[in-house]
C-alpha cells in the first residue's frame, strides 16, 4: 500500500485482511463480532464527543451513507456468522475510505456506514464525501467481488447517498448509558438518497449538488423532486445521480492531497 494514496486495491486489501483476521478470532464470540479495526477506535465526531446529556450543537457537514444493497437476502442463503463476518469486513473498508478522505465514521447503520465530513471548507467536505463513496464502490466492485468469486462466495453490491447541510448533534440517554445522535434534514435526505440509489449508484441531494463543480457529472434523478407539504404550502427538493466513475480522477487526486487529514483542518480561501 502506498502511504500517500488509498485506492480501490487498498480497499480490497483492507476487506480481505479484516475478513481473515475475524476468522482467526473465531474462538472469541465478542472479539469476532467487534473486530480489531473497530475495537481500536470509537465511531463519532471529536467536535461533539464532549456533549453532556441533552446538550446539542449544530454544524454544516457533508453527510454520507454507504450501504451494501440487497444484502439482507444473503442471510437466507448463507449462515449468520459468515454473513456478519463479511458485512463487518466491508464496513472496515468503508471506514478506511471515509477516514482517508478526512471524514468521520459516525455510526454503523443496517448493512452500511453513516459518515460526516466537516465542518470545514464546504467544497472540500463535499468533494471528500464523493471521493470516499467512489473509492468504496470501486473497491467493492473491482476488488472485493473478484476475490469473493475466487473463494466461491456470491458477490455483493454497494450504493451510496449523500447531501450537505446543517446537522444537530445531541447526546441522548442517561448518565449510565448514552450516545451522540445526528438530527437534521441533510442527514435524513442523505439516507433517502441512499435508498433511491440502485446498486453501484451514488445519489446526492440538491444542496450537495450545488457544490459539485463539474455539473456534467450530475443527472436529474428519475424520481426527483421530493415534495414536502405543510400548512397548505408545498416545496420541492431535487436529487441527482452522480457519475462517480467519470469523476474518479478528480476525487483520487483530492484523496492524495487530503491523505487522512480531517477536512475540519483544511481551509481554502
Amino acid at each position: 500500500m502506498n502511504a500517500n494514496r488509498f485506492t480501490a486495491s487498498d480497499f480490497g486489501r483492507t476487506v480481505r485482511e479484516d475478513y481473515a483476521r475475524r476468522g482467526v478470532m473465531e474462538s472469541s464470540v465478542i472479539h469476532a463480532s467487534a473486530g480489531n479495526s473497530l475495537a481500536t477506535r470509537s465511531l463519532g465526531h471529536p467536535y461533539f464527543e464532549d456533549l453532556a446529556i441533552g446538550e446539542q450543537r449544530s454544524a454544516q457537514i457533508a453527510c454520507l451513507f454507504l450501504d451494501l444493497s440487497k444484502f439482507t437476502g444473503r442471510t437466507f442463503w448463507d449462515g449468520a456468522y459468515e454473513t456478519a463476518r463479511l458485512a463487518n469486513a466491508v464496513s472496515t473498508g468503508f471506514i478506511a475510505a471515509v477516514s482517508w478522505f478526512g471524514g468521520f465514521p459516525l455510526g454503523l447503520r443496517g448493512d452500511g456506514l453513516f459518515a460526516g465530513f466537516g465542518p470545514g471548507t464546504t467544497t472540500v467536505d463535499v468533494l471528500a464525501a464523493l471521493g470516499a463513496s467512489a473509492i468504496a464502490l470501486q473497491g467493492v466492485q473491482n476488488e472485493v467481488n473478484p476475490w469473493l468469486e475466487r473463494e466461491g462466495m456470491a458477490p455483493i453490491q454497494a450504493r451510496a447517498g449523500a447531501d450537505f447541510g446543517e446537522v444537530t448533534f445531541v447526546r441522548s440517554g442517561s448518565e449510565q448509558s448514552s450516545e451522540v445522535n445526528q438530527i437534521g434534514f441533510a442527514a435524513n435526505f442523505a439516507a433517502k438518497c441512499e435508498k433511491e440509489a440502485a446498486s453501484w449508484e451514488v445519489v446526492i441531494g440538491e444542496a450537495m449538488a450545488a457544490h459539485v463543480r463539474d455539473h456534467g457529472l450530475l443527472t436529474h434523478h428519475a424520481n426527483s423532486p421530493k415534495y414536502y407539504t405543510r400548512n397548505n404550502e408545498t416545496k420541492s427538493y431535487r436529487f441527482y445521480d452522480y457519475a462517480w466513475r467519470r469523476g474518479l480522477s478528480v476525487v483520487t487526486s483530492a484523496g492524495d492531497q487530503i491523505a487522512g487529514t480531517p477536512t475540519t483542518n483544511i481551509r481554502i480561501g
